[in-house]
């Protein structure tokens, strides 16, 4: 849901709108299973899957389509989020530092947001939860921050730092010109 939040606000749903065409986000606890349910029900409609890749990409992206049950022949309509989603925060420090306030927000915590996709996930959660630890909102909870972070991105920044989120946008973008 999180991620919906983000995408319907940085920008796609407001190219969708220019065009006059319809766009849906739709959340999933098990984003591969929707997905493949997706493909069979939805057959006139462009389904696409945004995924946390849990670890590096690897050189093939449809080595992780295979371990997700897709069929390699869609691995162009699934889009990863690096290793994970939060990863996008560290790509707009200042965002994450507005949501959790100044009062004892670490920023330096956060660290260099170049290529935010290059950073593992235990790295970022760890920085997430570093950069918080003395906020009144707590320490970083995905349930109770991640949607509201999200909202708040640049998503100019997070393209820039992180360029399987690029991809997507710059997907959805072709999409509605052709």
């Amino acid at each position: 849901m999180a991620s919906k939040d983000c995408l319907r606000n940085c920008g796609p749903q407001s190219a969708v709108r220019e065009t006059g065409s319809d766009i849906k986000f739709i959340a999933a606890r098990d984003g591969p299973r929707d997905y493949r349910t997706a493909l069979r029900t939805n057959r006139s409609a462009w389904n696409i899957l945004l995924k946390d890749s849990e670890g590096p990409i690897p050189a093939q992206l449809t080595t992780l389509c295979k371990k997700l049950g897709i069929d390699p022949a869609h691995a162009k309509h699934v889009f990863w989020m690096v290793e994970l989603m939060e990863s996008w925060f560290l790509a707009d420090p200042k965002a994450v530092a507005a949501y959790y306030g100044a009062k004892g927000f670490a920023l330096k915590a956060l660290g260099n947001p170049d290529d935010v996709e290059t950073i593992s996930k235990s790295t970022v959660l760890r920085r997430l939860k570093q950069a918080a630890a003395k906020c009144l909102k707590g320490p970083y909870d995905k349930v109770a921050h991640a949607p509201a972070l999200l909202v708040g991105l640049d998503p100019i920044l997070v393209q820039k730092h992180a360029p399987h989120c690029k991809k997507l946008f710059d997907a959805v973008k072709a999409k509605l010109k052709a």
